[in-house]
């Protein structure tokens, strides 16, 4: 059918009732869906818009983030249910997403089975059926482009094809894959794709036509914020919005200035070093969004083998300073304090702290600015007092004092809580209409949710309801957290020392850490989860304990500390040093460790801690059943506070659930307001307050207005290039000229390999493994006009023909495959089934071609004899390989676009391969009927296919096999031979050398037989004696 025939204006109007869709929402819909709006058009208007270019179904939507988009597809996709339609829905990124779909077609009315998923785990005839049967189906990529060439779709009876995330299209992603074969097969059927995220529809030369060009869609709808129709329906009704600017803390604007005077230096020295960054996008306005790193990657990767380590290091660095300013604003000062120290640990190696060289440490914590950043934030927790003052708790350590500088937003916080309590107290609100008084609090992410709720708890419980305001309501809270620190850093010592043992030498000690902020957060990170690093396992917990007692140095009691010295303190001059920053940061975990161990003996001998276990309490899990009734009871609305983190279009359905009165936006989010808008308008009756929290002059600010400009900036560069970009003429949007696939079919290959092959227009065909459309090398494989069959393939990943086996190995992989063995394994079987094993060894497009820095293969530095060949080298070990495999053929390809051309080249003298034959390799399960034809027809060596077998296979012992491959002469290709022919190891031992030889060949046999048949004792007696 064709792409909206069977939907009227009436149908989109019932599903605008159910669901208050605005006008602006409906007239998307109407936009979407042209046949609906033709039927409200009569006569001579109707007829001339059916050859217009707004009555295509084809259409890509790009809609500001924001304003509904989940709606509008569920809304899409109601009007399309039945089971005389099959709508299928792919691109979907989580579950998460999924299910939100389904719970909006829930409550638009839709009936079970509504929208069905499939997965890995629905077996083929179920997806069959599913298809059969009509209806709405999310299914994923990979396993629909199989379905699609297996033809267990009926992809000429889709009714439609829905594309979520088209940000996402590139020419090498599946989805273009299956667009073409949907295009291919159907052209009656409809495609819409949809996309809130224009921002991320990348960079270069006319991104939006790219995507259209690959979606084969010639229509896009472009509905940006300062559309004047939503302008129109979102300002009908005026918001209560508080906006409340929190200033930064003095120590917290030092150390956003110092970030930003490093980050600036860091830029500005890798556009120095590196010609091939673009100097428009370097810029310090976008290097606080999380994409940069992403644009200045892919600008370097095509150059990536020939980049310094030193520019290698400062794009490592951009990240890790982005992180940090994020962090500052999130993290309690504590938390941030141990993230620095994490981060001065990555730049120094105890067990060789002369092993690393300049270019593996980060050159901007030698600048003023990072001293600043350190001696601030370590302000911010602690600060040098006089060691004998007893004005301190006996869990702190002598010689420091808790500063504990609380985060300026939790005090605005606060302060809004109270406002919104006395609101609430001064003010009627009749619960019965549907009305209450429930909070919701907006953060970023998990984390900032679990800290603002742990600090929302305390607060109520310690200043709520008393006399008197504490002015720093999250005391108990930040000693809690310095108590923690104070643990971690004692498992710094632990750590440090293990690395100082003798038994970590220069060779065999762990590496250091790169200082980049994944692999620094991660230290971090070990800590919030309960773990204090990595640690050493013990056969004995006693050696462990004994182990961490001591650490390599004399126990507490042996040693003395000088009286009335600080336990911490730093300069200027070792700050600016990373190596001895990180030296002085173990000395304090020594001290601490000391200090823990001397004041343990108290706490043994039944001294009370001086904390107030209070807090500790109300954070675990030991509750009696009378406790239990005193702390929980049934929530009501009236008394309801909710944090949650923001979760993009879920959070439409939080709204509607919820019916918070008040709403603080603890974080800035430009796509949560706009949620508001729209829920407001369409909920009648609504009251609700806004507070919009933000540290004024910060770079949340800043990335807030960034975000909002760069948006408009891309909706504005969509409109110029929408109305001056070239489409195709057809409908469908492919070109006009033949295609790869016709042209292959007319091109006669006249090369006859000296009369064994005849000339044939078949059209060639690729074997491909069923795993292997995870990549793109399948699509361009069929973008050169060979016809590509999914198969379930036990040995090699791509089959060219009956002798042509293909294993395909990235990078990544193949460096994987060697340290697992795996490689060996999967060569092996190549070698014994196909006459031609390959190993293609496959790059990523626009990327280095390149398997090692250039740096690398010119040696050690000024002395090239330092860089010496190593056996555990992915050189050595190919070098290996071959050797070990002689008819091993290894092919280095730079793209997927290169390998197209070089499978073209390979197949050229060859047969076709057969399914029904190369399906079975490996599973023994080949008759000889079917093996002795296919070596006829190729003239394949004798024993390249398995011959038949008689089940006995599946019920071997594995230890008997291993014993057989483990003698001489027997690999994988005869073992089964000696198996059916010998009843036991015993009468193997008993043949003749005929008998062997006639078995398994005679050099096999041979070798075989001479090492049954060695005497060890003689030769063993031999040696003696010499």
């Amino acid at each position: 059918m064709e792409g909206g025939a069977d939907v009227t204006s009436k149908d989109i109007g019932h599903v605008a009732s159910v669901v208050h869709l605005l006008p602006f929402q409906r007239q998307i819909i109407h936009s979407l869906i042209p046949g609906a709006r033709q039927r409200q058009k009569k006569g001579k208007d109707q007829k001339e818009s059916s050859h217009h270019d707004d009555d295509d179904p084809d259409v890509l939507l790009i809609l500001a983030r924001g304003l509904g988009l989940r709606t509008i597809i569920a809304s899409i996709l109601r009007l399309y249910d039945g089971p005389t339609n099959l709508v299928i829905l792919v691109n979907a990124k989580s579950t998460r997403e999924e299910d939100g779909l389904r719970e909006e077609l829930k409550t638009m009315g839709v009936k079970k089975p509504g929208l069905q998923s499939i997965s890995h785990h629905t077996t083929s005839a179920q997806r069959q059926e599913m298809y059969l049967n009509g209806g709405l189906v999310s299914v994923t990529s990979r396993i629909l482009v199989v379905d699609m060439l297996n033809g267990t779709v009926p992809t000429d009876l889709i009714t439609g094809l829905v594309v979520m995330h088209a940000e996402s299209i590139t020419p090498t992603c599946t989805e273009s894959f299956i667009v073409r074969l949907y295009r291919d097969k159907n052209k009656d059927g409809f495609l819409k794709a949809f996309s809130d995220s224009p921002d991320h529809f990348g960079v270069g030369l006319s991104p939006l036509q790219t995507v259209l060009t690959q979606l084969k869609v010639r229509r896009v709808e472009l509905w940006p914020r300062f559309h004047k129709d939503i302008i129109r329906d979102l300002g009908k009704k005026k918001s209560d919005v508080i906006e409340l600017h929190q200033d930064l803390s003095r120590s917290m604007r030092e150390i956003q200035s110092g970030i930003y005077v490093c980050l600036d230096a860091v830029l500005n020295e890798l556009k120095k070093n590196t010609g091939s960054v673009d100097i428009d996008d370097a810029t310090m306005e976008n290097a606080i969004f999380p994409r940069f790193e992403r644009v200045i990657r892919q600008q370097l990767d095509a150059v990536w083998h020939k980049i310094s380590p030193k520019s290698k290091r400062l794009v490592a660095d951009l990240k890790l300073l982005r992180t940090m300013l994020d962090y500052l604003l999130s993290y309690d000062a504590v938390r941030f304090q141990e993230y620095l120290e994490t981060i001065l640990l990555s730049q120094h190696n105890p067990a060789n702290p002369n092993q690393a060289t300049n270019y593996d440490r980060s050159q901007w914590l030698t600048m003023d600015a990072a001293n600043v950043i350190f001696k601030e934030a370590k302000a911010r927790v602690y600060r040098a007092q006089d060691a004998n003052s007893s004005k301190r708790p006996s869990w702190l350590p002598p010689g420091i004092e808790t500063t504990l500088e609380e985060l300026p937003k939790w005090r605005l916080l606060r302060e809004v809580l109270d406002e919104i309590e006395q609101d609430i107290h001064w003010s009627s609100t009749d619960l019965t209409k549907g009305r209450n008084n429930t909070v919701l609090i907006m953060v970023r992410d998990e984390a900032a949710c679990r800290q603002v709720r742990e600090y929302v708890s305390t607060m109520r419980s310690y200043t709520m309801g008393s006399a008197e305001k504490d002015d720093r309501p999250g005391r108990k809270m930040m000693e809690y957290r310095f108590r923690e620190y104070l643990t971690w850093k004692q498992g710094v010592k632990a750590v440090t020392s293990n690395f100082r043992n003798p038994r970590f030498t220069s060779t065999n000690a762990p590496q250091p850490i790169n200082g980049t902020g994944a692999d620094s957060n991660s230290i971090a990170a070990n800590r919030s989860n309960g773990t204090n690093g990595p640690a050493v396992t013990y056969e004995n917990p006693a050696l462990g304990r004994k182990e961490i007692w001591e650490g390599g140095r004399a126990p507490a009691y042996k040693r003395r500390r000088q009286r009335g010295g600080a336990m911490m303190g730093s300069s200027s001059s070792t700050r600016r040093d990373p190596v001895k920053a990180a030296e002085m940061i173990s000395r304090e975990a020594e001290d601490i460790d000391d200090h823990f161990r001397t004041s343990a003996q108290g706490v043994e001998d039944g001294e009370e801690d001086e904390y107030d276990a209070t807090y500790t309490d109300m954070l675990t899990n030991n509750f009696t059943s009378e406790d239990f009734e005193n702390y929980f009871r049934l929530l009501t609305m009236e008394d309801f506070i909710v944090i949650r983190p923001y979760t993009d279009d879920d959070d439409d359905h939080h709204l509607q659930e919820l019916k918070p009165r008040f709403v603080i936006m603890y974080d800035a989010n430009p796509a949560f307001i706009r949620r508001l808008e729209v829920y407001r308008t369409a909920m009648k009756g609504v009251e609700m307050r806004i507070y919009f929290l933000m540290y004024a002059d910060s770079v949340e600010e800043q990335r807030y207005l960034s975000q909002i400009r760069r948006e408009k900036e891309c909706f504005e560069r969509f409109i110029r290039e929408k109305a001056n970009m070239a489409l195709p003429l057809q409908a469908d949007g492919s070109a006009a000229n033949s295609t790869a696939e016709e042209r292959s079919l007319r091109a006669i290959n006249s090369r006859l390999a000296g009369g064994q092959l005849s000339a044939t227009n078949e059209q060639p065909r690729v074997i491909v493994d069923m795993r292997e459309f995870r990549s793109s090398l399948p699509f361009k494989l069929h973008e050169a006009g060979m016809l590509v069959v999914p198969c379930t393939l036990t040995v090699g990943d791509y089959i060219l023909s009956n002798l042509i086996c293909v294993e395909r190995k990235s990078l990544s992989d193949l460096v994987q495959s060697f340290n697992s063995g795996r490689l060996y394994v999967q060569c092996e079987m190549m070698s014994a089934n196909f006459q031609h094993p390959v190993l293609l060894i496959e790059f990523e497009q626009n990327k280095s071609f390149a398997l090692q820095t250039i740096n690398d293969s010119r040696g050690g530095g000024a002395n090239p004899m330092n860089k010496k060949i190593h056996e555990n080298d992915v050189q050595s070990k190919l070098v290996l390989l071959t050797l070990s495999f002689p008819r091993l053929r290894i092919v280095w390809s730079s793209s997927p676009y290169a390998t197209a051309d070089i499978f073209a080249e390979l197949k050229q003298n060859f047969e076709e391969p057969d399914e029904a034959i190369v399906s079975k390799i490996g599973t023994n399960i080949i008759s000889n009927n079917e093996a002795d034809g296919a070596q006829q027809a190729n003239e394949a060596p004798k024993g390249l296919f398995s011959v038949k077998t008689t089940g006995i296979e599946d019920n071997l012992n594995t230890t008997l096999q291993e014993i057989l491959l483990s003698l001489p002469g027997i690999t994988t290709k005869n073992y089964m031979l000696i198996i059916r022919s010998v009843r036991d190891l015993a009468d193997l031992c008993e043949m003749t050398v005929d008998e062997i030889t006639h078995l398994i060949g005679k050099e096999a046999g041979r070798k075989l037989f001479n090492f049954l048949h060695k005497d060890a004792r003689a030769e063993a007696k031999g040696a003696n004696s010499i």
